[in-house]
């Protein structure tokens, strides 16, 4: 047995399951492996002309095409669903994934999307870090509370993913100490350059807080707005009522200057700012009035050019206030040296409608909206109806009407709805956090916001959605290609939502006074609610969001913290104490195409409390494979499946132990399915808990599953040549990594390079174009037998 090594340069990754047929351009490679176990010719330059090769080679490799046209076979496009329903029996809870069926379909409220129909950019959605908020961050949970709900506020990952904030420039009505602005003087005095000017206030906890919230979601953006210049600029020398002096325009020109520039040196890029929050409005906390002519003065004829000498590219935004005062924002624009310098107009929602923010979009088209500010209190308490308010007004209203960001007020306040200064007694932050306990609250403004940063990402773009009364939408495309829909029921009876885009349409029940939040583009239903805490904003804590649970009578199927290996919270599986015999767990499904590999990881504990230890009782972990997805388990539709025992009576107690399992799919698979189940023959008690789940499929070739078959999956195989049991490189699902293995991912790379409509392919030289600089080694042997290493 010979090994022949051969040396190539790196090619461009590879999707395996996007390209289906047509060759693609050769890469310039200096010689071709001997994948066949003897040497071809070298292929030089690119092109798609015909060579004479190895026919016994391409014979060889023939004997795969069938193979590989299954492997390759589009999976059915799915989708990601969250749902907040109105009773709170669902909190931004993942539903199981669903799959576009052809055709329009029957029945329902049909929404169809249209592509082709588009409209603004969006730029994120959020809240306000008030130094109320940032107060209660630092200094009223433990630095473990802090973090837990900094994650659930900012990471896209195991949180909802915000992703813009507005910061007050200065101090508003919701501060925990006394009035300030970034450059205060004593009576009479005055700083025109603004050499005194400091954010010095805002590094004791304002600023860490920003910076964490950026570490958390690098796409997050800042808004900068200020309640009031400092009292030395004012016609009443104080920060509370009165307006800027004319005098002060280009010295408070600076004061905003200087404040982007101390983010920005402090990591935090200041995306935006407007020049005065609710400019038609004063009272007996930090506010300034500013009438239009002024605004437009202090924008054009300082403002603006002070950035753009200084080359500050923060935007800059007009008006800043309610919907009832269009205006405003009109009579700003229409100011040549302001609108020069403008980027759009903001807007609150505390009077007017909505549909002013099209009145000025439609006057002024080049120019953005955005939405700044509305708050909750105790003046609205009813969390179905705020739920509906705010989707049909501040996520669907405002983005149908323009809107790029959708931002509330206060992040966080406690239960008193505190701390604050005159203004606002009783406000509602998007979380309430206990002053006690540091105990959180995730408020209805929490889980509408949840339900378009889950899905609708930074840069996306708002598509056109039919919209009725029965289900009111708005609908995005993402920069990568995903589409979202963003689905209200406004109404106190369930309704049926029938989704139809592009020839193809799904069905899905929304609760009463829900809005529900669509995901898909051209993948298959995925794996991405694998673990227990995401999705747990429920009282309590904890999730099976996505998973579907059966033969849970008592609870005997739940989210716990009792044993935890990673995360907040692990599943619990145990007995019944009934005396009869049950099987209870909980499953959750990925599309797959035949011939594709299964792979499913899991970790379990079995306590000494509590324990199965000299039961009957076991915990299985299956990979059972469907003809149609989402068929009933035990159904016609059901083909076969694989199992491995993660616990049962023998198990050590008090050790986690890890488990894997690997299936290939048969033919008419659509579906492969991950259970995880407790088996309680009779009566016997005692649990077992399950954590660090993972689950994917994936070609047989593609050994680390990135999508890719390339150089990085050949790594894998050398690492794992011959090992047993579960690997990721066990490509023929036969329990061990051999030779044979190394044949999948060699005819698959051959695959990149031919035309799957050929009879039989050429033998070119593709293969090498994914390999990282390493030597591709081509081992001689009869596929099935274990080889030695080579080297």
């Amino acid at each position: 047995m010979s090994c022949n090594l051969r040396r190539t340069t790196y090619g461009r990754p590879y999707s395996f399951r996007q390209q289906v047929s047509g060759q693609a351009g050769l890469l310039t490679v200096k010689r071709l492996c001997a994948i066949c176990g003897r040497q071809h010719e070298q292929v030089h330059g690119v092109g798609r002309g015909r060579r004479s090769v190895n026919r016994n080679c391409c014979d060889w490799l023939a004997a795969g095409i069938a193979l590989l046209l299954a492997w390759v076979a589009s999976p059915a496009a799915a989708v990601d669903v969250w749902i907040t329903a109105g009773d709170k029996s669902q909190l931004l809870a993942q539903q199981p994934d669903v799959v576009f069926q052809p055709g329009v379909g029957t029945g329902g409220t049909q929404i169809s999307v249209v592509r082709s129909a588009t409209f603004q950019v969006v730029a994120g959605f959020g809240a306000a870090m008030t130094d109320s908020s940032a107060w209660l961050l630092q200094n009223r949970l433990t630095q473990d509370q802090r973090g837990a709900l900094m994650r659930h506020l900012f990471s896209p990952q195991t949180g909802v993913g915000l992703n813009y904030l507005r910061v007050p420039i200065g101090a508003s009505d919701f501060t925990a100490g006394g009035f300030y602005t970034y450059n205060d003087n004593p009576p009479g005095g005055s700083d025109e350059l603004q050499m005194q000017f400091s954010v010095a206030h805002d590094d004791a906890y304002i600023v860490p807080r920003l910076q964490e919230a950026r570490l958390l979601n690098p796409a997050l953006r800042l808004m900068g707005s200020p309640w009031t210049a400092p009292a030395w600029m004012k016609t009443n020398n104080s920060l509370t009522g009165g307006s800027l002096a004319q005098r002060w325009e280009a010295s408070y020109a600076r004061y905003l200057a200087e404040f982007i520039q101390a983010y920005e040196a402090r990591g935090l890029p200041i995306d935006a700012i407007t020049v005065q929050n609710e400019p038609l409005h004063t009272s007996n906390y930090p506010t300034m009035a500013m009438p239009s002519a002024q605004q437009a003065r202090l924008i054009g004829d300082h403002v603006g050019p002070h950035f753009a000498a200084e080359g500050i590219t923060s935007k800059i935004i007009g008006y800043d206030h309610n919907w009832d005062e269009p205006g405003y924002p009109l009579d700003v624009l229409s100011d040549p040296e302001a609108r020069n310098y403008l980027s759009g107009s903001a807007f609150h929602a505390y009077a007017g409608n909505v549909s002013a923010q099209s009145a000025v979009h439609n006057a002024y088209p080049d120019k953005g909206i955005y939405f700044t500010e509305i708050t909750g209190g105790d003046w609205a308490t009813n969390f179905a109806d705020n739920l509906v308010w705010y989707s049909q007004n501040i996520v669907i209203g405002n983005m149908r009407n323009w809107g790029q960001t959708a931002i509330l007020w206060n992040l966080a306040l406690d239960q008193n709805g505190s701390p604050h200064l005159n203004g606002c007694g009783d406000c509602r932050g998007v979380v309430t956090i206990n002053s006690s306990t540091g105990a959180i609250t995730y408020n209805e403004e929490f889980y509408v916001l949840g339900q378009a940063t889950k899905a609708v990402q930074p840069g996306a773009i708002r598509i056109g959605s039919s919209t009725t009364a029965q289900i009111n939408t708005v609908a995005f495309e993402n920069p990568d290609g995903s589409r979202v829909l963003l689905a209200l029921n406004p109404n106190p009876a369930a309704a049926s939502l029938r989704l139809y885009e592009n020839g193809q349409h799904l069905m899905h029940d929304l609760p009463a006074k829900s809005l529900a939040t669509f995901l898909w583009d051209a993948d298959g239903a995925d794996f991405d609610n694998g673990g227990f805490d995401l999705g747990g904003f429920q009282q309590g804590g904890g999730s099976l969001d996505a998973w579907r649970v059966f033969g849970n009578r008592i609870g005997n199927v739940s989210a716990s913290d009792e044993a935890v290996l990673h995360g907040e919270r692990a599943l619990k599986l145990y007995g019944q104490f009934t005396g009869a015999a049950n099987t209870s767990g909980a499953s959750q499904g990925v599309t797959v195409a035949a011939g594709e590999v299964v792979r499913a990881q899991a970790s379990a504990l079995v306590r000494a409390a509590d324990s199965i230890v000299g039961t009957g009782n076991s915990a299985l972990m299956k990979i059972e494979f469907y003809s149609q997805y989402g068929a009933d388990r035990g159904s016609a539709e059901f083909l076969s499946e694989s199992e491995v025992t993660l616990a049962d009576g023998g198990t050590p107690p008090d050790t986690w132990l890890s488990r894997g399992l690997v299936a290939q799919a048969p033919a008419g698979a659509t579906e492969a399915r991950l259970v995880l189940q407790f088996v309680q023959p009779s009566g016997q008690s005692g649990a077992v808990f399950v954590d660090d789940v993972t689950f994917s499929a994936a070609a047989a070739a593609d050994f680390n599953g990135d999508g890719v078959i390339d150089g990085h999956d050949l790594d894998v195989w050398q690492a794992e040549f011959g090992s047993a049991g579960p690997a990721a490189s066990d490509g023929d699902g036969d329990g061990d990594v051999d030779g044979a293995d190394m044949l999948f991912w060699q005819q698959a790379a051959f695959a990149q390079a031919i035309s799957l409509g050929v009879v039989v392919p050429e033998c070119q030289s593709q293969v090498m174009a994914g390999l990282s600089g390493l030597a591709v080694i081509g081992c001689g042997g009869r596929p099935g037998r274990r080889h030695r290493r080579c080297g």
